[in-house]
């Protein structure tokens, strides 16, 4: 269903056919959580190969996004995508709680590729595997962002299999500038170690975020709901995002 949903959208939308021919389907499975939302600024963690920069541009068309991708392969997949807008960025680095590298482990379809090793679950549910390690430039949000990189709405995605609670401690001060964050979280370990939804809920609320919205539910069948993206307003913006 989803995929018809991407193809009828592909043939509605120009941008949306263009990303379609590079082999990139727009993640229009956001679109009941972020549409009619305003930003103007979007910073996309995790951003593979541009499927949600791809649906940014088209939610937010006038946003300034700024992208952060260290595999080189999906990294220049974007940078094709992308080449002519003058408003979207790609750095090509992690984000994590220390400066320096980061070793990834690349998994066959590279959108699962994280720093964690692959749980016993995660192949079970997704037949994820291994197929090489590459080691990327990582490094604290401020290390490439400034504070006036961002706009005066700004939203923060995160997709980060399963390093997720790292890529936000590492947003350090930078994260009070977010409006909303956005982020795939797991309710079973997928990954080896990693932080669950209950976790990161728990480390947003402290900072002031409230848990708006979950959303994409992915369930694997007798090994129960897995992930979902959830969506976190900061509390005095919560009423304000449509203005």
């Amino acid at each position: 269903m989803l995929r018809a949903r991407k193809l009828l959208a592909c043939l509605i939308s120009s941008h949306y056919r263009q990303a379609l021919l590079k082999g990139v389907a727009p993640s229009i499975e956001h679109e009941p959580a972020l549409k009619g939302k305003v930003f103007d600024c979007v910073v996309d963690i995790g951003a593979n190969k541009g499927q949600f920069a791809v649906f940014a541009r088209n939610c937010f068309p006038q946003s300034k996004i700024i992208s952060f991708e260290p595999l080189p392969k999906p990294a220049r997949i974007y940078q094709s995508l992308f080449q002519s807008d003058a408003r979207a960025r790609l750095i090509r680095a992690a984000i994590g709680t220390r400066s320096g590298t980061l070793l990834i482990n690349v998994t066959a379809e590279d959108d699962s590729s994280s720093p964690l090793g692959i749980g016993q679950l995660q192949t079970k549910a997704f037949g994820t595997v291994v197929v090489d390690t590459v080691e990327v430039p990582c490094g604290f949000l401020s290390d490439y962002l400034r504070e006036n990189d961002l706009g005066t709405k700004n939203l923060l995605k995160v997709d980060t299999q399963g390093f997720e609670l790292e890529v936000l401690r590492g947003a350090g001060e930078l994260l009070d500038r977010f409006d909303a964050v956005y982020c795939e979280l797991s309710f079973v370990e997928l990954y080896v170690g990693q932080s669950l939804a209950s976790e990161v809920i728990s480390y947003l609320w402290h900072r002031r975020f409230n848990l708006a919205g979950i959303y994409n539910l992915a369930s694997g069948g007798k090994l129960g709901q897995l992930q979902a993206d959830m969506l976190f307003v900061r509390s005095k913006f919560s009423d304000d995002l449509s203005a």
